[in-house]
């Protein structure tokens, strides 16, 4: 029964978006289909269902409501009415920033009644910075990083996605005149997953790029092959992003293995969307996608690695995460550990490029490989940080700031090949269950949460 009403109402969908139907007709028939579809993930965590489903390895629950926001809004951001234009950011993850990596190349994608072409493609030697961050931010938010984010590679140090989304297309407004209708971002890990659905893409050169290389490749191997030439890494990359955005607009792949790999992005953080309309991004704030950092009151916790040395070191950064309550009740306290790891063995015969230190203040007996990073640790929302400690040192664990009515721990962190380092921190004040929002870099968290209230 629910078989034949969704593919009803998606085919209903499908006709008004393709044949240009007002946005009133689309959005309707969005909205039956949205409908649809929230009965049957419902029914899917049915057990009978559920183990059906896991059999098949399909499991759309954890992002049922990005699915269903998604196809609500998608008669807007996929152009029904008229053509949208997003930059589509790619992060390079090597290099630690709030939402993932720098920008390391983009794209910008015209969406024309669900049909997607690209404009133009590039990387970040393209993208013209400027001395001052060019839109109007809170005083908390210059407070942590100042002047910082007006350059396109660091317009996206807070987590909080929106920030660095709305830099970029002013950025890209001031330099080109266009006006975007939004950002989306992804990283090298998601393009492998999508590999996984679209099998590999063969570059002009005749090498063969698959889900399981291309991270290693694009953020290892590159820097080594092109040592002595870093604009044609850096328009290798943009070879890559093309033959992939030419393997997912040919569209000759298996749709639900595409499906399964967005998911996976989107779980991880690794896939996230802006939309420039408001009533769009109200509804998209309320999902992981929209990588929105809320104010709300919960007890969730969040740790973000800030290179800060310019090298591509955080390639080799192991991030472990233990989070535990220590007392319930409305004095509730709550103990964060992070264990930080900088896994190289030796720095010895890697890219100079790759080896940078371009930070003020070094020291000048660096090991190759020597790594130096801010973590910055956040509470919840109106939580308080009572104290914090350094495995490394007896004195300070580092200052104190806040970002969106979420205190955080600042702390400065160098550490050599093989070396590693604990922080601690604990706070009071979260309601609700242990949650935890990871930053998706290239060796994933491992989380560990012991949540004794709930």
């Amino acid at each position: 029964m629910f078989g034949v009403r969704t593919k009803s109402h998606l085919d209903k969908f499908t006709d008004n978006l393709n044949s240009g139907k007002s946005l009133a007709v689309t959005s309707q028939s969005a909205i039956a289909l949205s409908k649809d579809l929230d009965q049957i993930l419902t029914l899917s965590n049915l057990p009978i269902i559920k183990q059906a489903l896991n059999t098949a390895n399909l499991n759309f629950l954890p992002i049922k409501d990005e699915i269903s926001t998604l196809i609500r809004v998608s008669p807007v951001i996929a152009g029904s009415e008229k053509p949208k234009r997003y930059l589509i950011a790619f992060q390079n993850s090597a290099e630690a920033r709030g939402t993932g990596g720098i920008i390391g190349a983009f794209a910008i994608i015209e969406v024309n009644k669900g049909k997607i072409s690209v404009i133009k493609s590039g990387s970040n030697e393209a993208l013209k910075s400027l001395e001052e961050i060019p839109i109007k931010m809170p005083d908390e938010y210059k407070a942590l990083y100042r002047s910082d984010p007006a350059i396109w590679q660091n317009s996206n140090l807070s987590p909080h996605f929106p920030y660095g989304a709305q830099i970029w297309l002013e950025l890209w407004r001031l330099q080109s005149g266009q006006k975007l209708d939004g950002v989306i971002a992804v990283d090298p890990t998601a393009l492998s997953y999508l590999l996984k659905a679209t099998g590999p893409i063969t570059l002009p050169s005749g090498k063969v790029l698959n889900s399981e290389n291309l991270v290693s490749e694009t953020l290892s191997t590159a820097y080594k092959e092109y040592e002595k030439d870093n604009e044609a890494r850096k328009q290798y990359l943009v070879t890559i992003i093309d033959a992939t955005f030419k393997k997912l607009i040919d569209g000759g792949f298996s749709k639900l293995p595409a499906a399964r790999a967005i998911q996976q992005g989107v779980v991880e953080n690794r896939i996230l969307f802006y939309a420039t309309e408001n009533a769009v991004e109200d509804e998209l704030s309320k999902t992981r996608i929209a990588g929105f950092m809320d104010t709300a009151p919960s007890n969730q916790y969040r740790v973000v690695v800030q290179n800060i040395d310019a090298s591509k070191l955080d390639y080799y950064l192991e991030r472990d995460i233990s989070i535990k309550s220590l007392s319930c009740g409305v004095s509730a306290e709550v103990e964060l550990n992070v264990d930080l790891k900088n896994s190289l063995s030796s720095g010895v015969g890697l890219p100079p490029y790759v080896l940078t230190r371009a930070d003020a203040g070094k020291p000048s007996n660096i090991i190759p490989g020597q790594h130096r990073f801010m973590l910055f640790i956040y509470g919840p929302p109106q939580s308080k940080l009572l104290h914090a400690t350094r495995s490394s040192t007896n004195g300070s664990a580092g200052g104190v700031g806040s970002e969106r009515a979420r205190p955080i721990l600042v702390t400065d962190i160098d550490l050599a090949p093989g070396k590693g380092e604990r922080v601690t921190a604990t706070f009071s004040g979260g309601v609700g269950r242990l949650e935890y929002h990871s930053q998706p870099l290239v060796k994933k968290e491992k989380v560990k949460i012991n949540d004794k209230c709930a």
